[in-house]
């Protein structure tokens, strides 16, 4: 009985649909799939990723380079990325996750490069000199000034997670590793004072290239800052 009943209703369904599916049929393809499309579109626009995303990730360390993570608002990132607010969370995720991988990325290609460039001129000392010429140089040219990036990160690193922090960490033993392996070659080559302890005079060159930078964007005049330069030749006794 039961069975039956819901055959019964089944057919009132299907007598009822009947002419509203002969309706349907004589509609337009378009005026059909029009709703879906619109959907569609409606959905893909805030996440069409319509940009190059190195640039856009320049565009962002611009910002943080000159402002600093705290100071940096997502407006500013928008505005200064060329992107919508669904776009830049879609591609790299919030605030933090976009300063990561600008910082990340500021450490494995622009700074790895230069020091490697640094340390494959035959000179030790000039290699070591050679780097803060090109602090000042990076600071009085560059509108963006993205060497400034591992200063900020530093200056504000009890605030930073550990992700980022372990990023600055990085950055800076890459710094150190450079100065160790400079220093021990000029040491080989006795260019550099054989006495001097390679550890101890490239922690001290970090601390004096940090502080260098600072100075760097303005503290300090040229010749001001040729004299701190002079003094990272008595700190390797050459």
């Amino acid at each position: 009985m039961i069975v039956q009943n819901h055959i019964v209703s089944l057919e009132r369904l299907v007598n009822t649909l009947a002419p509203l599916s002969k309706t349907m049929d004589r509609l337009p393809e378009q005026t059909l799939h029009k709703p879906l499309l619109r959907a569609q579109r409606t959905a893909m626009m805030p996440w069409e990723k319509s940009f190059e995303i190195d640039a856009t990730l320049d565009k962002a360390a611009e910002v943080f380079s000159v402002k600093g993570y705290e100071a940096t608002s997502v407006a500013d990132l928008v505005k200064a990325m060329g992107v919508n607010r669904g776009s830049l969370y879609a591609t790299f995720g919030n605030k933090h996750d976009l300063f990561k991988s600008v910082l990340t990325r500021f450490v494995e290609e622009r700074q790895a490069q230069t020091l490697a460039q640094l340390e494959a001129k035959p000179d030790p000392i000039d290699a070591i000199l050679s780097l803060f010429d090109t602090v000042v140089h990076q600071s009085v040219t560059e509108r963006e000034q993205k060497g400034n990036l591992i200063i900020h990160a530093a200056l504000e690193f009890p605030n930073h997670n550990e992700d980022i922090q372990a990023v600055v960490d990085r950055a800076l033993s890459a710094l150190e590793d450079f100065f160790l392996r400079v220093i021990e070659k000029g040491k080989k080559a006795q260019i550099i004072d054989v006495s001097i302890d390679a550890g101890s005079a490239a922690k001290s060159l970090v601390a004096l290239t940090v502080g260098y930078r600072v100075l760097a964007r303005g503290a300090f005049d040229n010749d001001a800052l040729r004299l701190v330069k002079d003094s990272s030749l008595r700190i390797i006794g050459a």
